[in-house]
């Protein structure tokens, strides 16, 4: 980034992707360790496409609401002054599979046009039966680069990267 560290800019921009970080990946982090890594590197690789040295430039789409923890400004300062590696190879887009509506499910609102997948460890209980699941998928998970992220089971997290070099949606 071009702020160096302990300017307001860095830490508006820590303090900024730290609440993203905690709002996306929130109880997630317990069993996928590098999902909040991942999350937090699409943003700073969106920033980068974009041209943005700013996270609220770059924020659009994510989640932001919840108050920062120690271990997400930790997690923040690390990816912005570079010392935490990038483990999702430049995504630019994430979705979360156990939470997209499943087959048979209401879509109204949602953006599912990427149409149905089977993803390991997506799953419904009910009865005592615990049975894998087809879920809808956005639409640029039809065309863009999937990611595969050491550590980030693709139930909890979906990486993928937009095509081209160009600015980010």
């Amino acid at each position: 980034m071009a702020e160096t560290p302990n300017s307001s800019a860095f830490n508006r921009n820590v303090q900024l992707l730290a609440k993203l970080i905690v709002t996306e990946t929130d109880g997630l982090e317990k069993d996928s360790p590098n999902a909040p890594i991942a999350v937090g590197w699409t943003v700073v690789n969106r920033m980068k496409r974009n041209g943005t040295t700013h996270i609220d430039q770059a924020w659009h789409g994510y989640r932001h609401g919840k108050n920062a923890t120690a271990t997400a400004i930790a997690t923040a300062k690390g990816i912005l002054n570079g010392t935490i590696p990038d483990p999702s190879d430049g995504a630019t887009h994430f979705y979360t599979p156990n939470i997209m509506p499943k087959e048979g499910d209401d879509t109204d609102g949602c953006d599912v046009s990427g149409g149905l997948e089977s993803v390991p460890g997506v799953v419904v209980k009910g009865d005592k039966i615990v049975k894998p699941v087809r879920n809808y998928r956005p639409g640029f998970a039809a065309s863009f680069t999937e990611k595969a992220v050491f550590g980030v089971p693709p139930a909890v997290f979906k990486l993928y990267q937009q095509p081209g070099t160009g600015h980010v949606h």
